[in-house]
């Protein structure tokens, strides 16, 4: 218990990468659940690889003796955010692009720009040896700091990704579960997608800089899974999904402080965890109302 009420205090060492873990959890199963509806689950594995892509190839500029936006920490961090940016938003153009005309096998291509991005990460680095501690610690999800400068950036850009995405939820709904009735009505279903595809790539970006790819995908697939069973709407979905995603950042982070774990693994073996107690207690919830129900027919013509 004294570790736990450590961990909340103001002047707790690591409060800045406890506080944009979670806040990463919250936000990131907001774009995560258009995944799910657009049936494009695969991209969340594939688009955080792309943002290590494109983080190797900064350090690989730099390696290369490039250094513009770089000399001091923050401006090699923003050159990283810049390239992860470009990377994933050209990998959601070109994906798009091939999705809308309907082309080739859509896993097929997914899964060729997943091992393109791995091997990508792996050679720029190999350009930048002084890269590879930072690289290495990325994939494992070890978030060690977060500059104050760093920290108030991230929280007013996932603050505005997050009001974007519960002002404009009923736009982004409709061009993704239903484009024929969203052209019939006359909406700019090529606007909203880009706007749309515009926050994933923001989302992913800053994500993968935060807590690594490994975490970002856990985010963007395993909290709005466990939210979908008791979704009622796309305002439930959205809120159960956030909350899951933010009740297992901090779990996570808890046990990989206590335990001493990497903390990317862990708060992905939680979030799996979630989902599980999330399943089983719905399956279990059904069974218990069709039982029930199966008792009021059989007892109703008695009475």
């Amino acid at each position: 218990m004294s570790t736990f009420l450590q961990i909340l205090r103001p002047d707790f060492l690591l409060h800045h990468a406890l506080y944009g873990s979670v806040m990463v959890g919250f936000v990131c199963p907001l774009v995560g659940i258009y995944f799910l509806l657009r049936r494009l689950v695969f991209w969340g594995i594939a688009l955080p690889q792309v943002s290590t892509a494109g983080i190797a190839f900064a350090f690989m500029l730099q390696g290369l003796g490039f250094h513009v936006l770089s000399g001091s920490g923050n401006q090699e961090k923003h050159l990283a955010i810049i390239s992860s940016f470009l990377f994933t938003g050209l990998a959601i153009l070109i994906l798009a692009i091939l999705e809308r005309r309907g082309k080739g096998i859509s896993e097929g291509r997914i899964g060729v720009l997943y091992a393109l991005s791995w091997a990508g990460s792996i050679l720029f680095v190999a350009w930048n040896a002084a890269g590879e501690t930072e690289m290495l610690g990325l994939l494992k999800g070890e978030i060690v700091s977060i500059s104050e400068r760093d920290f108030h950036a991230m929280l007013d850009v996932f603050g505005i990704i997050t009001a974007c995405m519960f002002f404009f939820r009923k736009e982004f709904l409709l061009v993704s579960y239903d484009r024929d009735m969203a052209i019939t009505l006359g909406r700019n279903v090529l606007g909203w997608d880009i706007l749309l595809y515009f926050i994933v790539g923001l989302t992913i970006s800053l994500g993968v800089m935060t807590v690594g790819p490994l975490v970002i995908f856990g985010f963007l697939v395993i909290p709005p899974m466990a939210a979908l069973p008791w979704a009622r709407g796309i305002i439930s979905f959205s809120l159960l999904a956030s909350f899951c995603g933010g009740l297992s950042a901090f779990t996570g982070f808890y046990v990989s402080y206590t335990r001493d774990l990497p903390l990317g693994p862990v708060i992905v073996c939680v979030a799996c965890g979630v989902l599980c107690i999330s399943m089983l207690t719905h399956s279990i919830g059904c069974r218990v109302k069709k039982q029930a129900l199966l008792v009021l027919d059989h007892v109703a013509p008695h009475q």
